[in-house]
């Protein structure tokens, strides 16, 4: 049996359970890069491909030099390696939109994973339950809502504000074979002032960040900045100062997330139950927030422009959108089409006249032809709800020729040969 539904509770561990857990996850991250310095390097030098088996060994190995490594449960040392094995083959794969495995950078987002095997879920009362984790002992999580089925796997996380635990749940779920209401469809327009706006006239949108914490967290930024300079001219350790405020950045930044992807899954259970099919535009939203800067021989544009734009864009979760759309729907039996882009923010819903003089303001949309006025997102969701779906259903990357050539091409950004070298005696 194998996990098919994802559940997220609240982990309340002890004071010495969460340093272990944090210990545990540095471990984990460090683990991660070294493995992948290891591929890297084999395949540079020998042209070959390590797999799980071979670098599992080399754990062991490790796990007897190294206490610290040790002190890591062997299953979650395991786990590790599977998922930068599975990060692989999805590079490898052409439908898979995945790039190729990177480094994991030093930072407040901790996580340890656990197989089913290995942990014991209990429920102590009506809002409580228990997780046993090996070397740990039980540590208590909220329990806000039921399992739903047998737990597969686990994962302990730290996102800078709270502890979680996240369990694989084999429910056997099976998607509907028709909608609860069938024949309803709605267009969805994603935009940067409003989140969402929908061909019916209804339009969600919510603030992520709070008043004033967007000029906190700039500044905060800032002194973060400044004080790795002066760390990087002199020489010397990161001060606990230092230390503190990328903490309070970490824990600011979590909130913003946390409150933009409650919205995103609100919005996604929403139009998942009350709708049979749910049309978005085609966006390209990687390269659409890719950066303007340019080379030094070729600097870019409109750099500041654009990299607002790209704020907006990713502050909205156009990204995560789709995808709890695409989770949801699973239970709900809709169906999540996707139509070409191109002017549905120019075209009038009513005549079909095109012009981008026809949109005078972000939230104004005045036909040049007929006169037809009405909300600029609310129009756009109305082209998108009555255009016809594209053609290619999947967002999978393109195939490249190298990509066919090198399966294990390592990234441009590698360190020297003696760093690897002793990144992998060390693994």
């Amino acid at each position: 049996m194998t996990a098919d539904m994802g559940r997220r509770y609240r982990l309340y561990p002890a004071e010495d359970q969460a340093q272990r857990l944090a210990s545990w996850g540095h471990t984990c991250r460090w683990l991660y890069n070294t493995a992948l310095e290891q591929r890297q390097f084999a395949w540079q030098q020998r042209r070959a491909t390590l797999g799980v088996a071979v670098q599992c060994a080399s754990l062991t190995e490790a796990r007897k030099e190294l206490d610290w490594v040790a002190d890591l449960p062997a299953q979650s040392g395991q786990q590790v390696l599977r998922q930068l094995d599975q990060a692989y083959r999805n590079w490898w794969d052409p439908q898979h939109p995945a790039g190729a495995p990177t480094r994991k950078r030093r930072s407040a987002r901790l996580s340890v994973p656990f197989p089913g095997q290995a942990i014991a879920v209990r429920r102590v009362n009506r809002r409580w339950g228990v997780v046993s984790l090996p070397k740990i002992g039980e540590v208590r999580f909220r329990w806000s809502r039921p399992l739903g089925g047998a737990v597969r796997n686990a994962v302990v996380s730290f996102d800078g504000v709270a502890w979680h635990v996240g369990f694989g749940v084999h429910a056997g779920v099976k998607t509907p074979e028709a909608h609860a209401q069938p024949g309803t469809v709605v267009g969805v327009d994603r935009g940067v002032k409003v989140a969402l706006a929908m061909s019916d006239g209804r339009m969600w949108n919510r603030m992520f960040t709070r008043p004033g914490q967007e000029r906190e967290l700039a500044r905060l930024k800032s002194a973060a900045g400044r004080q790795e300079t002066a760390r990087r001219k002199h020489g010397t350790k990161t001060s606990n100062r230092a230390r503190k405020i990328r903490a309070e950045i970490a824990r600011t930044e979590a909130k913003i997330r946390n409150r933009r992807r409650d919205f995103v899954m609100w919005a996604a259970n929403r139009l998942c139950a009350q709708h049979a099919v749910v049309k978005l535009e085609r966006l390209p939203v990687i390269a659409m927030t890719a950066t303007a800067k340019g080379t030094i021989a070729e600097p870019g544009v409109n750099v500041r422009q654009k990299a607002g734009l790209n704020r907006a864009i990713l502050d909205k979760g156009w990204g995560l959108f789709e995808t709890a759309l695409a989770n949801r729907a699973r239970v709900t039996g809709t169906r999540i089409a996707r139509v070409p882009a191109a002017f549905t923010s120019q075209r009038c819903s009513r005549c079909g006249y095109t012009d981008r003089n026809n949109r005078e303001s972000q939230a104004m949309f005045r036909c040049g032809s007929c006169g037809y006025q009405a909300n600029a997102d609310v129009n756009a969701a109305i082209n998108v709800r009555d255009a016809a779906e594209a053609a290619s259903p999947l967002p999978g990357r393109a195939v490249r020729d190298r990509d066919r050539k090198v399966p294990c091409r390592p990234p441009t950004q590698r360190r020297s040969r003696t760093a690897l070298e002793a990144g992998i005696s060390r693994l």
